[in-house]
């Protein structure tokens, strides 16, 4: 068996050790995983994670692009697209509660990303937690956060235009509001609040913007 040449670190698989991290932050939150525990899982050294990223803040920083990329863009991405998802708002506060939903994304490879017994979102797990993150994960979740409610406020006005939603609401303040249900959501799942009571709490929450009686 050829060795390395003393003194040489062993090459690093950067792209699995993002993806040992992105299960495990997924799983059980991206503030309660340690440096340590992505190393041991993943078979490397803490120090050199360290030498690959610059610190845990990048490496979280990379797991939450990546996140973005593949779970939060493919259903986010269709609140633009109102006449094919005029009910993705539901749907996705569905998927949300009940851990999927096949209308919320016609991304084939979605469902395929999550780790067997993840809760929730991750970019909402990070929302919830991003006063413990470092600068650099905090500010992509903070940038992600602006576009979310910017793509719900545009699908507020086509909504209000489609006669779903009252005509008279603050599309800006209501999209900052819905933003907010959707960390209730994530909060509760955490406490494991049962899935139907958790859809009431947020059907209560909707009624105010609804002018035709929708429900998740």
């Amino acid at each position: 068996m050829k060795k390395n040449p003393v003194g040489r670190p062993k090459k690093l698989n950067r792209q699995h050790i993002i993806n040992v991290a992105f299960d495990q932050y997924w799983l059980h939150g991206i503030n309660n995983v340690s440096l340590s525990t992505i190393a041991k899982l993943a078979n490397v050294s803490r120090p050199g994670i360290y030498v690959e990223f610059g610190g845990e803040d990048a490496l979280q920083a990379e797991v939450i692009k990546k996140y973005i990329k593949v779970s939060a863009d493919p259903v986010h991405n269709n609140y633009n697209d109102y006449e094919n998802f005029p009910d993705q708002l539901f749907n996705h506060m569905d998927g949300l509660i009940n851990d999927g939903n096949p209308y919320v994304t016609n991304d084939k490879n979605y469902f395929k990303q999550r780790p067997k017994g993840a809760k929730g979102c991750l970019v909402q797990i990070s929302t919830l937690n991003k006063h413990v993150l470092g600068p650099v994960s905090k500010k992509l979740i903070n940038d992600y956060e602006q576009i979310r409610i910017n793509q719900f406020e545009k699908y507020i006005n086509n909504a209000k235009n489609d006669g779903v939603m009252h005509k008279n609401i603050d599309a800006n303040l209501y999209a900052k509001y819905i933003l907010a249900q959707f960390s209730l959501i994530q909060t509760l799942k955490l406490q494991n609040i049962s899935k139907s009571k958790i859809t009431s709490v947020i059907n209560i929450a909707l009624k105010p913007l609804l002018q035709k009686n929708k429900q998740i």
